[in-house]
């Protein structure tokens, strides 16, 4: 009898054995298959987005991913490298097209064939890292290039894996957290540049005292990498901005066939538009087309101030206050001081012979921090201005929809001009109870079917297609031309927009201009993935200097307690058991 059941046990230990094994093989087939994935953050940080995915599965031929973070890799490139790998298998799920190579480009190269090969990936656009190695003999110095280079149809655009743009990450391992989780924009944004068969067209305007081409490079840049760019002087020229069809040579008379551009950028005009240019750009927006303004209703200048002891803040006559309160806003003649500023370098005495600054901040120069929930500011980094104004939203028209996009913060004080402004402000403190205004409009987006202003004007021509309404369309306001101004090193050349070089900090004023001209452009898909919830999940190093010692003992003893007391249950289950 105990023989039998002996038998028994013995059979149905090796069935379950049996299927515990089909099980297991079962399931790696099914799963072979079918990808199923759990992402358990809180902002699905791990989830593709649909756009993405629907990007991925539109590939019509490969993309080729070369990725040159290989190799003997310090422990947070290496944390890189091998999220970058799971990215671009996971990518590999949604499209067979995807294809990737891992590569060391340090691999049995001398040091003359490396330094050929580094200046050539630089050449690429990508940037190789030092790295200081610490060793018996000293400091080894030596490079990485955490970038890549994609090819889709003959054509290559290079990614600079680590991405620091967050300009309040300073440590390199924050970096490199922020740059994992920037991942997917990055990728999909090189990808859809690839694969953009029709690009929107995007102008900036001159003639009127704008910025000039080296100090919009930065922003020109930032664009050409979705759109195609130009600039294009009005010149009272209808021409410049539409598609004309002659409809007698005879006569000259001519009909607007549509708008030449999707988008036109003003950056920071300083001359009057003329009213026939007015003309023309009201009825570039009749016809669907989309304008970012970046206006200075005050003319307030720094360099001005670094010349002489003070200067005069004065309304700026440009002419378009009708046009502006006709598409719903107003632009106020007043500049915004608030205490949250960004500071300025002050000479304050010598040393040795060496000019000596102090860093004060400069109640001019509000630091904005965004706080809507709007896809063109959502998770933005704070933004530097430059003598700004507030903007007041006039009018109830049906059909416009304003939303306030930017502002400063609660501690606003509003100066009205004229006004003189002098650097001795600097050495005044300042008192508080005169910052008393909260959050002063700085930027509005107006969208909707926008009425012309020329409308029962008698000496409108309206053999050329005159719009008295729009299409749907949309404008940006934007109160401080220098929002889209980049600073310029001692070289003069162009650094990147929102870089500020005497505080060595870079604020959002780059991802602000190219979420605007995507929305504008109704590119959501790129600002789908560009403002992804990523909450940076850092340690607080106070809190790791105070509770260092505990949380290593928590860390060496909790899981021996778990083990003894996972051991204890099951000697008392066995015991229970058995005894029974």
């Amino acid at each position: 009898m105990k023989r039998e059941k002996k038998s028994s046990l013995k059979r149905g230990n090796i069935v379950q054995f049996f299927c515990i094994v089909l099980i297991i093989i079962a399931l790696n087939v099914i799963f072979s298959f079918l990808f199923v994935r759990l992402d358990l953050t809180s902002e699905k940080r791990y989830t593709l987005s649909k756009s993405t995915k629907t990007l991925l599965k539109n590939l019509d031929d490969m993309v080729f991913v070369k990725v040159y973070l290989s190799g003997n890799l310090p422990p947070d490139f290496a944390e890189l490298s091998l999220k970058t790998r799971e990215f671009l298998d996971e990518w590999r799920v949604y499209s067979p097209n995807i294809q990737y190579e891992f590569v060391d480009p340090a691999k049995g190269k001398t040091p003359q064939e490396l330094k050929a090969v580094y200046n050539e990936l630089y050449k690429k656009g990508l940037n190789p890292q030092p790295v200081q190695d610490v060793t018996a003999e000293g400091v080894n110095t030596r490079y990485v290039v955490p970038g890549a280079v994609i090819n889709y149809h003959q054509r290559e655009v290079p990614l600079d894996l680590l991405d620091s743009d967050h300009g309040m990450l300073y440590n390199r391992n924050d970096i490199i957290n922020y740059s994992i989780e920037k991942l997917e924009y990055n990728f999909s944004n090189a990808v859809r540049r690839l694969t953009h068969q029709q690009k929107a067209s995007v102008a900036f305007l001159k003639g009127h005292g704008e910025l000039s081409n080296l100090l919009v490079y930065s922003a020109a840049v930032g664009i050409a990498n979705f759109y195609e760019v130009d600039s294009v002087i009005l010149d009272n020229k209808i021409t410049r901005i539409f598609d004309v069809k002659i409809k007698d040579s005879t006569t000259g008379d001519f009909q607007i066939e549509g708008n030449k551009y999707d988008l036109l950028v003003i950056a920071k005009p300083t001359k009057p538009f003329s009213n026939y240019e007015k003309f023309i750009l009201d009825q570039f927006v009749m016809r669907g087309g989309r304008i970012l303004w970046y206006v200075d209703p005050v003319m307030a200048e720094m360099d001005s101030l670094m010349r002489y002891p003070e200067i005069p803040s004065l309304s700026l006559d440009l002419n378009l206050e009708d046009l502006f309160f006709r598409y719903g806003v107003r632009l106020n003649s007043d500049l915004l001081m608030d205490l949250n500023a960004l500071p300025i370098p002050v000479h304050a005495g010598e040393l040795a012979g060496q000019a000596q600054y102090k860093m004060i901040p400069w109640y001019y120069f509000p630091i904005v921090t965004p706080h809507s929930d709007h896809p063109i500011v959502k998770n933005l980094n704070v933004l530097k201005t430059e003598f700004v104004s507030s903007i007041d939203t006039v009018g109830t028209r049906e059909g416009l929809k304003k939303t306030v996009l930017l502002t400063t913060s609660s501690t606003t004080k509003v100066v009205n001009t004229p006004a003189i402004i002098t650097l001795d402000a600097l050495r005044r403190k300042a008192n508080i109870a005169e910052y008393n205004q909260h959050y002063k409009p700085v930027s509005v987006l107006v969208e909707g079917v926008f009425p012309s202003l020329f409308t029962g004007y008698e000496q409108v021509d309206k053999n050329i297609g005159f719009y008295e309404k729009s299409k749907p369309t949309k404008m940006l306001f934007v109160s401080d031309g220098d929002m889209v101004k980049n600073q310029t090193s001692d070289q003069k050349y162009p650094l990147p927009l929102g870089y500020d070089r005497f505080t060595d900090r870079a604020f959002g004023n780059q991802q602000f201009l190219l979420n605007a001209v995507n929305y504008l452009c109704d590119d959501e898909e790129i600002l789908q993935v560009r403002s992804k919830d990523f909450k940076m999940r850092l340690l607080d190093n106070t809190r790791v200097l105070k509770e260092k010692t505990f949380w290593q003992v928590i860390n060496v003893t909790l899981p021996l307690v778990l083990i003894l007391l996972l051991g204890l249950v099951m000697f008392v289950c066995r015991r229970w058991k058995y005894v029974k």
